[in-house]
């Protein structure tokens, strides 16, 4: 009957119908993508953590601390904390874990120092690294870890300076020398490294003072294949099974393994689910303060073009490599890096295209510019700023809609023109933000030392429930189902583990704490500040953290205390450094 329907109408009236069912059922199809759950959009509401757990040391959400876990830190715990964490060069995130120095951190983190120090002959990546001897230890050509000694407030004279300008480029210039100024003079007074860092966007402005090591050394390094075990397609996945720990040492300046006053004392039990955890580390980037109309921006004209140059990236790479097997260990740590930025931008772009968390953005946006708009002397400081940036967020799509094959740097260059007057309206909005809400929000990442709490917990996945912890029979599993194949493939050691290995033990674990890229080699910590993990990467879910953190779901996957002590001790047998880490020491 439908067919005889349908063929009695004529032949136009088909074709129109045709293409608005198929325009439609392409609508609802987006439309379910984006909104799987079909959610009302206009009942969405902005959550009290969308911006995130990233607590700064010099605003710790002390009250909120009390509230949720029964734990007040006392400002000698909190101290502690932050000097015994360490920010390990321009990248990654570190920890002392003993008086002698030992520093922990990601074997992803530690992948270019393993090797550079490789001699002829030797292939770290393949066979791991071992410093049996402390004279065994080898020093790492140009690292240095940072420790965070002090923290000065400079808002009011930056602030003071900048407003001294007449137009938003003035106000930037005269900002930045302000805080070169300011970087120079407290790096003379203090004889520390000195960086001055925005926070809210330039409602706060800190000066950290760090304390800098460049004497450090090569302790251990598993190989690749258990520090990356399952390679990229694992990357960003749960469950993990991944041994990603790299051990340095910091020496003194005579030449002497360091003596640290404050390191992070080990759990050899780890922790359980429900159990409060504190992630310390170094957060590189986040953009949870930016407007609905910069996030627009940046899901449909920018975040998309870089994508399209790291896939040209990978592509050459692997094809460089394919071609020249030679080259392979040369270019697998660049190849890392930009596969690793993919995976990244793939799911933050998937994330902004979510139409509920964008809502919850919406709703958050709607909230803030009322609360501006009720007090009369907020809305005549801050009250246009929202339309300032979106009239320059659509100067710059314009712009960038003329982009061609030929004029792709005449293109950038106006961008960035238009993005410094961005920057100076995001200033004012950050210090509107300030205003209204203090410090009960954290500020955007800003690679600088953060402490995020959150807890072990299990999460539906993929149909089924994700375990809360893994252990080494899973590792052993993976080995085996993937044909023992590369990237699933074990090192000799691996295959026949001695008898004194315990499979059961607990390897790597996923909890709620609130990370980014530079948070590897993070330590996740106890209330009693002893180690119980080490952060190596998020899940699938957490991409769109980058904008919009949610607080009920475990994102952070991290190495377990239990399952690296009992690698070090029963599977490598590097006893030295075992007892080091059970003991807090060198033991002799």
């Amino acid at each position: 009957m439908k067919k005889r329907l349908i063929n009695s109408y004529p032949k136009n009236i088909v074709l129109f119908l045709t293409v608005i069912f198929a325009i439609n059922i392409a609508s609802i199809t987006a439309f379910a993508q984006n909104n799987p759950a079909g959610v009302n959009l206009d009942t969405v509401k902005a959550q009290k953590f969308d911006n995130g757990k990233m607590w700064t040391f010099e605003f710790p959400p002390l009250d909120y601390f009390q509230e949720t876990y029964n734990f007040r830190p006392a400002q000698e715990w909190m101290d502690n904390v932050r000097l015994s964490a360490l920010r390990f060069a321009d990248y990654c995130s570190a920890s002392f874990v003993s008086e002698d120095g030992l520093v922990m951190t990601n074997h992803h983190c530690g992948r270019e120092s393993v090797t550079l120090v490789q001699k002829s002959g030797e292939d770290f990546h393949k066979d791991g690294f071992i410093a049996v001897t402390l004279e065994d230890e080898r020093k790492i050509p140009g690292l240095y870890v940072d420790q965070l000694v002090k923290i000065e407030n400079v808002t009011k004279e930056i602030q003071a300076e900048s407003d001294k300008g007449k137009t938003a480029e003035e106000r930037n210039e005269l900002r930045d020398k302000k805080i070169a100024e300011i970087e120079k003079k407290l790096k003379e007074q203090t004889g520390f490294v000195c960086q001055v860092v925005s926070l809210y966007n330039g409602g706060v402005y800190s000066a950290y003072l760090y304390k800098r090591f460049n004497d450090v050394r090569l302790v251990f390094a598993p190989e690749d294949q258990a520090g990356f075990f399952g390679g990229d397609p694992d990357n960003f996945t749960y469950p993990r099974y991944n041994l990603d720990c790299t051990f340095f040492r910091v020496y003194d300046e005579n030449g002497q393994p360091l003596k640290a006053k404050h390191y992070y004392r080990w759990s050899k039990s780890g922790a359980n689910p429900g159990e409060p955890l504190f992630v310390v580390g170094n957060p590189g980037s986040t953009s949870r303060l930016l407007t609905v109309s910069q996030l627009e921006y940046n899901r449909d004209i920018d975040y998309p073009y870089i994508l399209k140059y790291i896939n040209k990236v990978v592509d050459s790479l692997k094809r460089e490599i394919s071609n020249n097997p030679a080259k392979e260990k040369d270019l697998n740590d660049n190849l890392f890096s930009f596969t690793n930025s993919q995976k990244v931008y793939v799911g933050i772009i998937k994330g902004l295209n979510d139409m509920v968390l964008m809502a919850r953005k919406k709703d958050f946006e709607k909230k803030f510019r009322s609360a501006v708009d009720a007090k009369p002397e907020l809305k005549k400081k801050y009250g246009d700023t929202w339309s300032k940036i979106d009239e320059l967020v659509q100067e710059k799509r314009k712009i960038a809609a003329q982009r061609n094959s030929t004029n792709g740097y005449e293109i950038y260059m106006k961008i960035q023109e238009l993005s410094g007057q961005e920057d100076y309206y995001k200033q004012v909005l950050g210090r509107a933000l300030y205003d209204v809400y203090g410090t009960s929000i954290p500020p955007d990442a800003t690679f600088t030392l953060r402490i995020s709490d959150g807890v072990i917990k299990s999460y539906e996945y993929n149909g089924t429930i994700a375990p809360p912890k893994t252990t080494f029979y899973g590792m052993y599993d993976r080995y085996y189902s993937f044909a023992k194949q590369y990237p699933w493939s074990l090192n000799e050691r691996w295959i026949n583990p001695p008898a004194e290995f315990n499979l059961e033990t607990p390897f790597n674990f996923i909890s709620t704490n609130d990370i980014i890229g530079g948070n590897s080699g993070s330590p996740i910590i106890n209330k009693d500040a002893e180690i119980v993990g080490l952060v190596f990467d998020g899940n699938i879910e957490s991409m769109s953290d980058e904008f919009i953190y949610s607080s009920d779901a475990p994102h952070t996957v991290s190495v377990d205390s239990q399952g690296l002590y009992e690698v070090i001790k029963d599977m490598y047998k590097v006893t030295r450094l075992a007892q080091e880490i059970e003991n807090g020491k060198i033991v002799k």
